[in-house]
């Protein structure tokens, strides 16, 4: 159960963050006058998009994106796609952006940012322990 609590707490946390960030660019083109924002994702990603039991399409990226609609009055349009057709996707206006776990990282100059709302560095935890020699007196 602490595990659970913590990992809600965490992902409450980013998903507030995600969404000062993305409050904090302006508004998008085609999404702001249309009033729709259409998300483009891969769904087979998850846990940022997939299609769960019931043929929805669910996950991180698009509860946060769901939020930002919500938020600006945007009617969001779940448009799942190919990823690597993800670039004449967003060239040809079919969908407002790409949001799915996509990294900045080598990308910084072709594409326009929100701040980074997911940190995904590796990191190793381990349990502490400590041992005790006895030396023979």
């Amino acid at each position: 159960m602490k595990k659970r609590s913590a990992w809600f707490a965490a992902w409450f946390a980013v998903l507030i963050i995600g969404v000062v960030a993305m409050m904090a660019v302006a508004p998008m083109g085609k999404a702001a006058e249309q009033k729709q924002f259409i998300v483009g994702f891969d769904a087979e990603f998850p846990p940022y998009g997939y299609m769960d039991d019931n043929g929805e399409y669910v996950g991180f990226d698009l509860d946060l994106a769901a939020e930002v609609c919500k938020r600006n009055g945007w009617k969001l349009v779940k448009r799942p796609i190919a990823w690597d057709s993800k670039d004449s996707e967003l060239a040809t206006g079919a969908i407002s952006c790409i949001w799915n776990g996509f990294t900045m990282n080598g990308r910084e100059d072709n594409y326009t940012w929100s701040t980074a709302y997911v940190d995904n560095s590796q990191v190793v935890i381990v349990k502490r322990i400590q041992m005790f020699i006895s030396y023979p007196i």
